[in-house]
């Protein structure tokens, strides 16, 4: 007698509290949403769940008023492949099956025709961290190929500035710039990190700066020589050109982690920046810079 084939288990990375799978109302910036794909995704190789396609479109009114060069709606990064679970069939096992949360499937296991439901960025890339080739490779495989102009040059910029404006505030002091997640940090601190780098290697190594600020927000660190302002098209374009730098001087954003995650990119932290190791081979080239701070030997090496 033959027993009936048991239902697979889906994994579902839900981006926001509003998901109408069709669309999202509010939710993350890119690099916060990746933490739920990324962990769903290393979960769902892990234990041999079916992963649902994310709804990763979303519209944020906030985003139509204080940024104007992303509105981060993100209906035209990604495209699905064959790991997941999309169309008319998404919408009918999110349904049909019993819903149970990450912590419950990952320490109790999970039942057959059950969705596994992954939200917020819980301990960032720790879960995955050991994962960076499987995380990377997935997403030059979704990303749309308009996104993947970084890679069709040769010869990127060897380092990459991250200079995150956009949403981050103006904090009130020295101590809430260091505590404060969003906090907008100084333009003297990049100026003063490149030059740095830049006598530590004897020579004026070019650099690429990527940033959701204006040229004239930029203008200290532009007019600077050998120094050019990057644009690969969208915020991921930008994060996977990030990637490819040989160092990264880096924002207090997760954004400047994920460059640095995805392509093991040794970084340069304002103090108290370097909130996780994310290099998984040479975990001393991610270090925290004062300005008057010597440089290790290291960042030589690297150019």
């Amino acid at each position: 007698m033959k027993h009936p084939k048991q239902p697979p288990v889906f994994a579902f990375p839900r981006l926001s509290k509003t998901d109408l799978l069709f669309l999202r109302i509010g939710g993350n910036g890119l690099g916060n949403l990746m933490f739920t794909w990324a962990r769903c995704l290393a979960a769902s190789q892990r234990h041999g769940w079916r992963m649902l396609w994310p709804t990763w479109g979303s519209f944020k009114p906030k985003n139509w008023r204080v940024n104007p060069y992303d509105h981060r709606t993100y209906f035209d990064l990604f495209k699905p492949n064959g790991r997941y679970v999309t169309g008319w069939r998404k919408p009918w096992y999110l349904a049909r099956y019993r819903w149970i949360p990450e912590v419950q499937a990952t320490e109790e296991g999970a039942p057959p025709g059950s969705v596994v439901e992954f939200r917020g960025m819980d301990g960032m890339f720790a879960p995955y961290r050991g994962d960076q080739r499987l995380v990377y490779d997935e997403l030059l495989k979704i990303a749309q190929p308009r996104h993947l102009r970084a890679f069709s040059d040769p010869d990127p910029a060897p380092i990459g500035i991250h200079v995150r404006r956009g949403d981050f505030v103006q904090p009130g002091s020295y101590e809430e710039m260091i505590n404060q997640h969003n906090s907008l940090l100084p333009l003297d601190w990049y100026v003063g990190a490149l030059q740095a780098v830049r006598a530590a290697t004897s020579r004026e190594t070019r650099a690429y700066v990527f940033s959701d600020g204006s040229n004239e927000e930029l203008a200290p660190l532009l007019d600077l020589p050998a120094v050019e302002r990057a644009d690969f098209g969208s915020g991921l374009g930008d994060m996977l050109g990030l990637s490819r730098s040989r160092l990264l001087i880096a924002s207090g954003s997760t954004f400047s982690m994920w460059g640095s995650y995805l392509g093991q990119v040794p970084a340069i932290w304002h103090p108290g920046k370097l909130l996780q190791h994310l290099l998984l081979e040479h975990p001393e080239r991610e270090i925290e810079w004062s300005e008057g701070d010597a440089l290790p030997s290291w960042v030589a090496d690297i150019f």
